[in-house]
């Protein structure tokens, strides 16, 4: 994150961005339909059926790493919304009733789509989102599942996926393209090859890219997934980043560990855990949150493949298999210790953290800590108090 190691493909995201936004404002002027979907959602299905797929998570995402999230929380707690909701909701809810933008309008739906693989939270906020904007809602509902997911489950899902597609159909009046469902995919499987490659550069050590870098790079993978763009990008960034190792540039300045990182960043501080860990020579290479887009699809099954993929997510899934999923990452990128981010505003991915802390140091003797904040609101974030948790964590790696 320092001015040394600033990505010239950096540019290129941001543009590749501002025209995606720009493309939302120009589907609603020419009535094409704006979807807003979620962020595990089977987005291939909107983009064959030439919907404009758009991501008010990213938008809350986007207001707390500009350090507005709190203005426009304020907006919905105003309105009677609770202050231990998703830091997202909040964002989105409050951008609804507020008079001020900071970082313009939120995009208004003509439908919604949620899936429930990620949380409660986001169903429910969709919920009052379609009543708000009087849009039709579809939510595709993620079972619970164990260490491996049974073919009741996938069935399930895949009756589930026949609706969701009828009910684009019943919208649209026309009817949905196959064919180009197998487009979609087939550029969803290179751009998510090229991003999980890119991140895999992580166990290199020294290495040329970590976590941080990876935060700011995402948007493509998570917006455009299934577009020509979003292939295009990430050949771009995978061909800066061989340049990169083949020149010798790293990460950090000296790299000395290797940090697993549980899970969303703390967005409006990301700058300042990025130099905090660097200046320790600690390089925060993996965490579960930017390596969701993993998906493989099988083109001969197109609706069998976004089943299995989809139904195959961190948060739905048991306790043993989230704790042994960690360890995993641990062990492929070579870490020396991990840190988790009890997440106010993501419950389901900070509930048993500590627990989960613990067993982890047990089975693997590595050092780890737990420390207490929100992605996004900065009236629930204390310097002091993650000081306070990670610099005995960094004394134990020296």
């Amino acid at each position: 994150m320092t001015a040394k190691n600033v990505f010239k493909t950096a540019a290129l995201m941001k543009e590749i961005m501002a025209r995606y936004n720009d493309a939302g404002k120009e589907a609603k002027k020419k009535g094409i339909p704006v979807a807003w979907v979620t962020a595990v959602f089977p987005v291939e299905i909107i983009y064959a059926a030439g919907l404009f797929p758009y991501y008010p998570e990213n938008y809350g995402a986007v207001a707390a790493a500009r350090k507005v999230a709190d203005k426009l929380s304020t907006a919905a707690e105003a309105r009677g919304y609770a202050r231990d909701l998703c830091g997202y909701a909040r964002c989105g809810i409050g951008d609804a009733y507020a008079d001020e933008h900071p970082i313009g309008e939120i995009l208004e739906p003509d439908l919604l789509f949620c899936c429930n693989t990620q949380c409660g939270s986001l169903p429910k906020w969709f919920e009052v989102a379609g009543r708000f904007y009087n849009a039709p809602y579809f939510l595709l509902d993620s079972p619970r599942v164990g260490l491996e997911t049974d073919e009741l489950c996938k069935g399930y899902f895949i009756e589930q996926l026949h609706e969701m597609i009828a009910f684009i159909e019943n919208f649209t009046g026309n009817t949905f393209n196959y064919e180009r469902l197998s487009e979609v995919l087939a550029l969803s499987n290179e751009a998510c090859r090229l991003w999980n490659e890119i991140l895999d550069t992580a166990a290199l050590k020294p290495a040329p890219f970590g976590f941080f870098d990876a935060c700011f790079h995402m948007a493509p993978i998570v917006t455009l997934r299934g577009t020509q763009e979003a292939v295009d990008y990430y050949r771009a960034l995978k061909e800066e980043i061989d340049e990169r190792i083949e020149n010798g540039i790293t990460a950090i300045p000296e790299e000395r560990y290797k940090i697993y990182f549980d899970h969303i960043p703390c967005w409006p501080k990301l700058r300042w855990f990025s130099d905090l860990f660097a200046s320790r020579g600690a390089l925060v290479v993996a965490s579960q949150y930017t390596h969701s887009w993993a998906y493989s699809f099988n083109l001969e099954r197109p609706l069998e493949s976004l089943a299995e993929s989809y139904t195959h997510e961190f948060v739905n899934r048991c306790f043993e298999y989230r704790v042994q999923r960690k360890i995993n990452f641990m062990t492929k990128y070579g870490v020396d210790g991990f840190v988790f981010f009890s997440n106010r505003s993501c419950k389901p991915n900070a509930i048993g953290l500590y627990a989960k802390s613990k067993l982890i140091r047990e089975r693997t003797g590595l050092p780890g800590t737990v420390f207490e904040a929100d992605m996004s609101d900065l009236r629930f974030f204390s310097e002091a108090q993650v000081l306070a948790e990670l610099e005995p964590f960094f004394e134990q790696l020296s």
